[in-house]
């Protein structure tokens, strides 16, 4: 049975394309997205596919782009480069050109949805991502490796950050921030238990994640997850005295600090961690030198500097509020 995308769903008064991706054929992040598009324009109606760069990105964004703008000019170009290569490499065929016009034939264009493995995105959220994110193309590319992991029946998986590393690439700072972004979009829901096994290992259980219109159902298969594994809330077991000795060092104007960036970093981050377990575990006493026991240490010290948690934990929920879901 082949798919094309040339079928509409109607989402609050909005025609939206659902677009299959075949998982069978290795694609970069351009040509992800353009491959993606080609298959939801393309109707088995017809024998070919009249398409332009202005087309494409119209169907990409929701919106005609313009050049005269950066981000806009860096999606046109992505565009063409996706478009591009996915020719030369003859997983689509030209019939003819002129410019940036093409007609294409169908060749590549469908999914065999009975002998491939394939992951259907909606093309609202391909639009949200590219209004959205910070790297369209590889953050869409991202999201339609995820959304490839879910169960079908569950709504949910729960791979570990490093699985996500490998099958996709880069850091896990990368990951962490792909996941972030599209958990603000609200494509995403991260359902995060807090728990490690209790097996000896204490290895973390692993986030469980899916679509965000599936969070109920996520949680639910999270915690069926959970109920199979032996485990124990996490208490994190921070050297806080530690951590307080370097923060007084860094106020007094310690030199190991000074043009070293990272240095400052990896202190911003034990002090982040540091006033977290204020709240869970209370400091008790009286004054420590010119800092009183007990109280958050004043991160103001620190000035223009931002730290993206980068832990298995992958960061704290975010605010269901300010989104509307389609």
């Amino acid at each position: 049975m082949f798919l094309n995308l040339g079928k509409f769903e109607h989402r609050k008064d909005t025609y939206t394309m659902n677009l299959f991706l075949s998982k069978n054929i290795e694609l970069d992040d351009k040509e992800t997205v353009v491959m993606a598009i080609l298959n939801g324009l393309y109707s088995n109606k017809n024998e070919n596919l009249y398409i332009s760069t202005s087309l494409l990105g119209y169907a990409i964004t929701g919106r005609f782009l313009n050049v005269k703008n950066n981000k806009d000019r860096t999606i046109i170009s992505g565009i063409k480069d996706g478009l591009d290569s996915l020719i030369k490499k003859e997983i689509i065929e030209v019939i003819d050109c002129d410019k940036d016009s093409y007609i294409l034939s169908s060749k590549g264009l469908t999914v065999d949805t009975e002998k491939e493995n394939f992951v259907v995105i909606e093309q609202w959220e391909m639009q949200r991502i590219f209004e959205n994110g910070n790297k369209p193309f590889c953050i869409f590319n991202f999201f339609a490796t995820i959304v490839g992991t879910i169960n079908n029946i569950t709504k949910e998986w729960h791979m570990s950050q490093d699985g996500m590393v490998e099958i996709f690439g880069g850091s896990k700072t990368t990951v962490n921030s792909y996941l972030r972004q599209l958990e603000e979009m609200k494509l995403l829901y991260v359902y995060r238990p807090k728990k490690r096994r209790s097996d000896g290992t204490f290895q973390n259980v692993n986030n469980s994640y899916g679509r965000y219109a599936d969070r109920d159902k996520v949680i639910s298969s999270a915690l069926e997850y959970i109920g199979t594994i032996e485990c124990e809330d996490i208490n994190s077991k921070i050297d806080r005295r530690a951590i307080k000795l370097r923060y007084n060092a860094f106020c007094n104007g310690a030199k190991k600090y000074k043009n070293n960036p990272d240095l400052v970093e990896s202190l911003i981050k034990e002090c982040i961690e540091y006033n977290k377990s204020l709240e869970f575990k209370p400091i008790e006493g009286g004054y420590d030198g010119e800092f009183k026991q007990g109280e958050p240490l004043d991160m103001s010290v620190f000035p223009n500097i931002s730290v993206k948690e980068t832990d298995d934990i992958w960061g704290e929920p975010i605010n269901d509020d300010g989104w509307d879901l389609y």
